[in-house]
């Protein structure tokens, strides 16, 4: 009889939908509880919103920039196509202020400190001849590459010449001119002038 009465009563709590109830003081208790939480929840919910915003806000500003830097990249790479081919093509370039002096080949073991063998950096030899293709052979900054073509204006005179030397003292703007002998390079002495590349 107990467990047919037992069996009813739970079948009409069932059909009635209704569960197991919580004690009015321990659902206060609970509330208590969690309501503190809640808050913080709520509001770490809501910063962390504002965060997402603010870095996607930032991520779509990013993107633009990095277009914009591939447009402008896009766009110097046209322009300066040409430039290089001008410069593969010979242009010259503007005049430039220099300092110039002369050597020559030594004609004694004493001069052999101070003018070198008589063989330049690219294995002339300045004892036969001084030009090479036909260009006044010279000694250049080291920033000059070797085999470079230059126009150097002195006192009025126009020189045709190849780098094809260095020197301890060539830096700068400063050049020294091969010439055949001391007396020749003494004439010239120290002179300024002007320069530029031809080729």
């Amino acid at each position: 009889m107990q467990s047919i009465i037992a069996s009813i009563l739970l079948t009409a709590s069932l059909s009635a939908g209704a569960g197991p109830q919580i004690p009015a003081k321990e659902t206060s208790e609970v509330a208590q509880q969690v309501m503190p939480n809640a808050q913080t929840w709520q509001s770490n919910a809501e910063a962390s919103k504002t965060k997402a915003a603010e870095l996607e806000e930032k991520l779509a500003e990013r993107n633009q920039e990095i277009e914009h830097l591939k447009k402008q990249l896009s766009s110097s790479k046209v322009k300066t196509t040409p430039e290089v081919k001008t410069e593969q093509t010979g242009v010259k370039t503007p005049w430039r202020t220099g300092e110039f002096t002369a050597y020559y080949p030594p004609t004694d073991v004493s001069e052999h400190a101070m003018q070198g063998n008589g063989i330049t950096a690219q294995g002339d030899n300045l004892h036969k001849s001084q030009t090479c293709e036909g260009y006044q052979i010279v000694a250049a900054p080291p920033e000059i590459p070797f085999d470079t073509k230059l126009e150097i204006e002195v006192n009025g005179t126009v020189i045709k010449a190849i780098v094809r030397d260095r020197g301890g003292a060539i830096r700068g703007s400063k050049f020294d001119i091969a010439l055949p002998n001391r007396s020749s390079a003494v004439d010239f002495g120290r002179q300024s002038g002007k320069w530029r590349i031809i080729e």
